[in-house]
């Protein structure tokens, strides 16, 4: 049993706090020089910013930040990758015992912090994309400011995942002993079969050295090998229809995923048009809005769960989260496409922020087509207090002002577009992959039953 007493300690050093938290200072580290980069290029490209000293050593400070964090988290992954052979030589203990229940907590501080990554990832690409789907021609995106948000979008969604894979790997599971080094001839277990006793690839098992019995691993372990264990999904809650699914063949698998995900497509289409032509206003849209971001998190478990393949799944994930922000921006044109209307307007007060150009707070002077009391602000572009102009602003304010009228809703179709061209691409590859995969692993056909597609 020393193999599975190594396999246990690599795996231990393998989901260690000082790894975690090595991990996240040096993913902070590559935020934070991302955006000193973004700072020092921000103030070089504005004519009304500085280019002094601030400049030079936001630059300074984000070129060593970027190259140093990157060289620092190579070797780490490159010492995870080698404990993960290792850790795959030697097995792991079998059962939820003492072994299982120390690790515990530090798979939950591992997955603690990866969803808290993932959710800043959210904020900060619905921030990114909102920015840069902004469609006024007199405040125009700013490439440096919505680029940095991307970039950390994109740096925290791979640090998140890669987070939640390591707190699910190598889960015990009751009976099984992994690993190559276990008692016996067998590769797994005692016994002169390939899984344990018997003649056959997966013998029945005989109790190994320490008096614990043996199992072979089951064909839909291997299926989510790379995940530590089977994912949730809503469809599991009915074993009747998670037998079902398991025995779909290629084309139905294909067209349930693409169908899946143009409803997805066409809900989001939905939250933005029905609002509008229907009526309801913003407490309808808020309400469709949510039932499209619990929609598309329960495909992406869906797809997670039958094909689970990493590229295929981060395009459905970022698909769909792009997919709420350009609704989002697609329902206020519409709004003032439907009821916007000019009016006179007076700057009431001036707001300054840490990036980006001063905001205005304004008044209505045409009480009788926006009231007063409305509460409305837009960027100054010059203006100060007491200064009058003119905005194209919703009567009710569900929609911020504009200094021009929308004159259609082309930028909302081409960005639900290609949202949703790439939502229904992943989860056409994660439908066919996961098929490919369970046809090699005999988990498909009209003979599967549901006892043998839970093995």
């Amino acid at each position: 049993m020393a193999g599975t007493s190594s396999g246990e300690a690599l795996l231990r050093s393998e989901l260690a706090p000082r790894e975690l938290w090595a991990r996240v200072a040096l993913i902070v580290a590559l935020c934070a020089g991302c955006g000193f980069l973004a700072s020092g290029l921000y103030d070089y490209t504005h004519a009304s910013r500085p280019e002094g000293l601030a400049a030079n050593l936001s630059l300074a400070v984000g070129a060593a930040l970027v190259p140093t964090t990157l060289a620092l988290l190579v070797p780490l992954r490159a010492r995870s990758r080698d404990r993960r052979r290792l850790i795959e030589l030697y097995g792991v203990p079998s059962g939820a015992g003492r072994a299982e229940g120390g690790l515990r907590g530090r798979r939950s501080g591992w997955l603690a912090m990866s969803v808290l990554a993932l959710t800043f990832a959210f904020v900060f690409l619905a921030a990114g994309l909102g920015q840069a789907l902004s469609s006024d021609p007199y405040e125009e995106p700013d490439p440096t400011v919505y680029g940095t948000m991307l970039a950390w979008a994109v740096i925290l969604t791979a640090a998140g995942c890669a987070g939640i894979a390591r707190s699910r790997r190598y889960r015990a599971r009751p009976g099984v002993v992994t690993g190559t080094y276990e008692a016996g001839a067998g590769t797994y277990g005692a016994g002169a079969g390939t899984y344990g006793t018997g003649t056959g690839a997966y013998g029945a098992g005989t109790p190994d050295g320490a008096g614990r019995t043996t199992t072979p691993p089951s064909p839909r372990a291997a299926l989510y090998a790379r995940l530590g264990g089977q994912p949730a999904a809503p469809h599991r809650l009915s074993p009747r229809l998670d037998a079902r699914i398991q025995r779909l063949s290629r084309s139905a698998a294909l067209a349930l995923g693409t169908s899946a995900a143009l409803f997805g497509c066409a809900l989001a289409g939905a939250t933005m048009l029905v609002p509008r032509y229907v009526g309801g206003g913003r407490p309808l849209f808020w309400v469709l809005l949510s039932l499209t971001g619990l929609y598309l998190f329960a495909l992406l478990l869906e797809l997670t769960h039958y094909g689970p393949r990493r590229p295929y799944l981060l395009l459905v994930l970022f698909a769909g989260i792009a997919l709420l922000p350009v609704v989002g921006v697609g329902y206020s044109t519409s709004v003032l496409l439907e009821r916007g209307a000019w009016v006179d307007v007076e700057v009431t007060a001036e707001k300054h922020h840490a990036k980006g150009g001063p905001t205005c707070e304004l008044r209505s002077l045409s009480p009788r087509v926006v009231p007063a009391d409305t509460a409305l602000s837009i960027g100054c572009d010059g203006a100060e207090v007491g200064d009058t102009f003119r905005v194209y602003a919703d009567p009710r304010g569900e929609a911020g002002p504009r200094r021009s009228s929308p004159s259609s809703l082309a930028s909302f179709f081409v960005g639900w577009g290609a949202a949703s061209t790439v939502l229904v691409g992943g989860a056409v590859g994660a439908a066919l992959h996961g098929h490919r995969r369970r046809t090699e692993l005999g988990l498909t056909g009209p003979g599967l039953t549901a006892r043998e597609g839970e093995r």
